[in-house]
Formats: structure tokens, C-alpha cells, sequence
């Protein structure tokens, strides 16, 4: 198998990458002065709150929730959060503020996560379960949600986590109802769990029910809807059942085309990864339907994503004994690749090395044997 655009293989993350997402066009009016941020608004009324307050407690907590989504990944934003939930655990301490007290432990959980520190996002969890459960009027939207999170933490860890995620989903029911979008997010999570652990009936009914509530109550072409469908299908494919799994990415696809319109990159992407898995599920006419589509897109801009759009299309050949013609979808991408170096020399490489190799199933040895020598050339730096 071509080893080129196995990078590009489908993932939820990817599929959430590639959701469309409805453009607001709006006319800048002339000389308009900068907009003040939503960082900005609450550093100042942090500034202006009583220092021992519950709003206090909580505008910190926004503010650290502004600066810990900004982070991506950046320790030090991470630190400038945690240190803001640390001075607001302080004060709700000193206040004897209990409902502020376990916000702030949710918020620090929620750092910890980012930081992957799961052990002390887990610890932290659990103490904010502890007194949540202690309070006289114990907030269920809370607790359920706090449930979902240790769920999450035990997985991360590489625990069975299915009663806990059982128990959140039941929480999640009484607390926001079985059609809620914070239950459908549970509903995902637990269909994960149970596909990874070969339960495909249980995976299935989670993961439609799942799908059924993000569609109704976000949209169809949501990235949590999309998400759905991705692990849905390929839920599917692992049980046997091919053609529903197909069956779903095609209306998930036909959605999608009617909404994307003018973002016709975003569609194109994700036809693509769609039919990389149509290749791995051996459904090879779907995917040549999906890859002549996304080259029509792709041919615009070129770059790389067409020469492994075109690299795909090798190995569909490939796979389909037609050599020849996989020979010729080889040589378009390695066009591609050779004005793409010296960065992308090692794809050039490999696509010559592809080639040599499909040479030598039909017998022309010398040509094969001359392509490896110019893989090796790109490979020491050297082009032609």
C-alpha cells in the first residue's frame, strides 16, 4: 500500500476539521476602531470587583477560561489560567463560597486536561464531586457534567471507563434531558468506548442516538454531527456491515454539498478522506466517484494534496490490476512533487520508488532500475 497518504487517513479530528461552517458576510464600516476584547472587558472588571467576592470568584474564572482557550497548546497561557483559578480558589475559600469553591475545581481540571496531567485533573474531579454531593441543593447539571469529565480521565488513563461514562449518560438524561446536545456528546463518548471494545450493537445505538440529537438540535453538517457519522460508519465497516457504512457518508456527503456552496475546499477535503476509507473497505467505485470530484477542486491550487489525490488514484489502480494506468496517476503527482522540492524531496522519492515498483510487476526491469536511481538522487538532494 502506497505509504504517501496514509497521513491524510481519516480521524474525528479531521472530520471536525473539515465541517462547513456558514459564512457571515459583513461590510466593514470605513475607519472603525479596533474592537476591544473579550480579555480586555474582563481583566477590567476583575480590576473593578470587590477583592473578596463571589464575582470576583467568577469573573477569574472567565478570564481563565479566555486565557486557557487562547492557550493551544502554550504552557505559559496555561500557567497565567491556573494562576487566576488559584487566587479564585483562595478567595471562595476565605468566603466559605462552596458553589464558587467547586467551579473553581472544574476549571483546574480542565488546565489539567490541556496539560495532559489526567491524574490530577482525576483527583480534582473527584473532590468536586465530593462536595458538590455535600451541599443542601447539589447542582445535577454539575455533578453530571463532572461525571462525563472523570469518565474521560479514566479513559485517557487507559481504564475501563464504561460504567462511569454509563452513569454520566444517565445523570446527563435526568439533568438536561435525553434529547440535549450535552447528552448526545455523552452518548459519542460511550459509542467510542463500546466500538473499541468490539460491543458494535451498543456502539451503534449510541452513536445513532447521538447523531440523531446533534443533527436535530445543532445541524446535520455540524462538526458533532460529522464526528458521528465518522465513527458511526467506521463502526460499521469493523462489524461486517460495508454497505451501510458507505450509505451513511454518502448522505452525510450529499448534505454537505447543498450547504457548503462557495467553500468548495472544505467539501473536497473531506470527499477525499471519505475515499481513502472507501479504499480500505474495498468499495473502489465509490471512491473513484469522490476522487474525480475532489481533483476537479484540488487542480485549481495544485500543491500536494493533488499529487496524493492523484496517489491514491495510483493505488485504486493498483488494487484494481490496472498498472498502467497507475503508472500515469504516478507520474502526474510526481510532476507535482518534483516543483514542490527540495521540501517535499522525500515524497518525490517514494513516488519514484512506487512507480519502479509497479515497473517490475510488468517486467521492465531497466526502467525500474532507473527510477530508484533518481529516488536516490532526490533523496541525497540531488533533482533532474
Amino acid at each position: 500500500m502506497l505509504g504517501l497518504w496514509l497521513k491524510f487517513k481519516a480521524s474525528a479530528s479531521l472530520v471536525a476539521w473539515v465541517a462547513p461552517h456558514v459564512r457571515q458576510w459583513q461590510k466593514e464600516p470605513e475607519r472603525q476602531p479596533e474592537p476591544v476584547s473579550l480579555q480586555e472587558v474582563l481583566e477590567e472588571a476583575v480590576a473593578a470587583a470587590q477583592p473578596a467576592s463571589p464575582d470576583r470568584v467568577r469573573l477569574q474564572l472567565q478570564l481563565a477560561e479566555t486565557q486557557r482557550k487562547q492557550a493551544e497548546g502554550d504552557s505559559g497561557k496555561l500557567d497565567e489560567a491556573e494562576a487566576l483559578i488559584r487566587a479564585a480558589i483562595e478567595i471562595a475559600a476565605s468566603t466559605s463560597d462552596s458553589v464558587g469553591y467547586v467551579q473553581c475545581l472544574d476549571a483546574l481540571a480542565q488546565v489539567y486536561h490541556d496539560r495532559g496531567d489526567f491524574p490530577h485533573m482525576q483527583s480534582l474531579l473527584e473532590e468536586g464531586i465530593r462536595i458538590e454531593a455535600s451541599l443542601p441543593h447539589p447542582d445535577q447539571q454539575r455533578m453530571a457534567r463532572r461525571v462525563h469529565g472523570l469518565a474521560i480521565s479514566h479513559s485517557l488513563q487507559g481504564e475501563d471507563a464504561a460504567e462511569l461514562l454509563a452513569k454520566a449518560l444517565d445523570l446527563h438524561e435526568k439533568a438536561f434531558g435525553k434529547d440535549h446536545v450535552e447528552t448526545g456528546n455523552v452518548l459519542t463518548d460511550l459509542g467510542v468506548l463500546h466500538r473499541s471494545q468490539g460491543r458494535y450493537e451498543e456502539a451503534h445505538a449510541c452513536l445513532e442516538r447521538a447523531l440523531k440529537i446533534h443533527g436535530q438540535k445543532i445541524d446535520y453538517t455540524s462538526p458533532e454531527a460529522l464526528r458521528d457519522v465518522h465513527i458511526l460508519s467506521c463502526s460499521l465497516a469493523e462489524s461486517g456491515d460495508v454497505p451501510a457504512a458507505v450509505d451513511h457518508y454518502d448522505r452525510a456527503l450529499e448534505l454537505l454539498d447543498r450547504v457548503v456552496g462557495a467553500d468548495q475546499d472544505r467539501l473536497a477535503e473531506l470527499q477525499f478522506m471519505v475515499a481513502g476509507l472507501y479504499v480500505e473497505w474495498e468499495h473502489y467505485g465509490g471512491a473513484r466517484e469522490l476522487l474525480a470530484m475532489c481533483l476537479g477542486t484540488f487542480r485549481r491550487k495544485k500543491g500536494p494534496r493533488l499529487a496524493v489525490a492523484h496517489e491514491l488514484a495510483a493505488h485504486i489502480e493498483e488494487l484494481s490490476g490496472r498498472y498502467l494506468s497507475a503508472i500515469a496517476e504516478l507520474e502526474r503527482a510526481g510532476k507535482i512533487w518534483r516543483t514542490c522540492v527540495p521540501e517535499k524531496a522525500e515524497e518525490l522519492a517514494n513516488n519514484l520508488e512506487y512507480r519502479a515498483n509497479l515497473l517490475d510487476q510488468l517486467k521492465r526491469k531497466d526502467s525500474a532500475s532507473w527510477l530508484r536511481e533518481k529516488a536516490m538522487l532526490a533523496r541525497a538532494g540531488e533533482f533532474t
